[in-house]
């Protein structure tokens, strides 16, 4: 059954209908009723029409205010995205200069050496065998040096803009660091030195990038080995509070300066204790915290070996933009 938009008009309809067709057997006060009536029902008509044509035009208005705020919203979007992508581009830039001005820095006075030695050795003056070979050798040094400075300068351009984690993965923090250790104790044992494990935690659900997690723990312990010139033992303490994981590594080893301590998680800083490496392993630690979204710092004095506190948030939820991937140094 079609239902009827104007029941009030109907009925109006209806009545004078019924008016027409009574009206000459009414009396006359039943006459004037019956037009009220009808005249009534036609009022009540046009305001419920009234009334459904404004609800209408709400309706639509709040439709039109969604749109344009939705619109006001893309724009702002657009915006905001348009400004981050000039920035990026802008940082890489700098960043692309900066890593050419530090090759051709690396790589320049080692190429003039070359073509010096190079030019003697083509001109035919040099007719001693011995001054020959020792124009070779030189020659074969400076390129094992623009080859290594040059390798180096590769991966500190990889290191640099490795702030971000392209695939989060859910794994076991604890069980990874029980793995790290006891891949190192062979090599701890032969230094003499212990590595220990301690946390009041049976497991410790976590989210992050386990490789690179891995890494950096092994650089951590490795660089203790290397550092604590004596036998001891490395304690590995984790904790839990505010949904942050705490993993603090303590060694027992001869130690370094306070001032000392607070650059070692700089790009290629190597401490008056330096025994070999490149300055790289620590960075990757720092680098690898911050990329989750945490931070690592160092305690040490000479004598009362060294301590690395490294500030994790155990899930990643919180965070909807890439961390800022600043140096230690600054």
């Amino acid at each position: 059954m079609k239902k009827n938009r104007f029941p009030f008009l109907e009925a109006a309809a209806i009545a004078a209908a019924g008016t027409g067709a009574l009206l000459p057997s009414l009396p006359y006060g039943g006459r004037i009723g019956l037009v009220l009536l009808a005249v009534l029902l036609a009022a009540g008509d046009i305001v419920l029409r009234m009334r459904l044509e404004a609800q209408q035009e709400n309706r639509l208005s709040a439709v039109e205010q969604r749109v344009q705020e939705a619109q006001r919203q893309g724009e702002a979007a657009s915006g905001r995205i348009r400004e981050e992508a000039e920035e990026y581009q802008k940082k890489t830039k700098e960043k692309l200069a900066a890593f050419y001005s530090k090759v051709s820095h690396s790589l320049r006075i080692p190429i003039s050496v070359i073509q010096g030695y190079a030019d003697l050795l083509e001109s035919g003056l040099i007719q001693d065998e011995n001054v020959r070979h020792e124009y070779l050798s030189k020659i074969r040094e400076r390129t094992e040096y623009m080859n290594n400075a040059l390798g180096q300068l590769l991966t500190e351009a990889r290191l640099q803009a490795d702030f971000s984690i392209g695939l989060w993965e859910h794994f076991d923090l604890l069980e990874l660091l029980q793995k790290v250790i006891s891949d190192m104790e062979d090599a701890a044992q032969k230094l003499g030195i212990r590595i220990e494990l301690s946390s009041e935690l049976r497991r410790l659900p976590f989210e992050g990038d386990r490789t690179r997690l891995t890494r950096s723990f092994y650089n951590i312990l490795e660089n203790s080995l290397k550092y604590m010139n004596t036998a001891g033992k490395i304690t590995v303490t984790v904790s839990v509070a505010d949904n942050q994981v705490l993993i603090v590594f303590k060694d027992s080893g001869a130690g370094m300066e306070r001032e000392e301590a607070e650059h070692i998680f700089e790009l290629n800083y190597r401490g008056s204790n330096s025994v070999q490496g490149n300055g790289m392993g620590l960075y990757l630690v720092y680098v690898t915290a911050i990329a989750h979204h945490g931070s690592v710092t160092a305690r040490s004095s000479p004598g009362n070996g060294m301590t690395i506190l490294m500030l994790l948030p155990i899930s990643q939820q919180e965070f909807s933009s890439p961390p800022a991937g600043d140096s230690p140094a600054e």
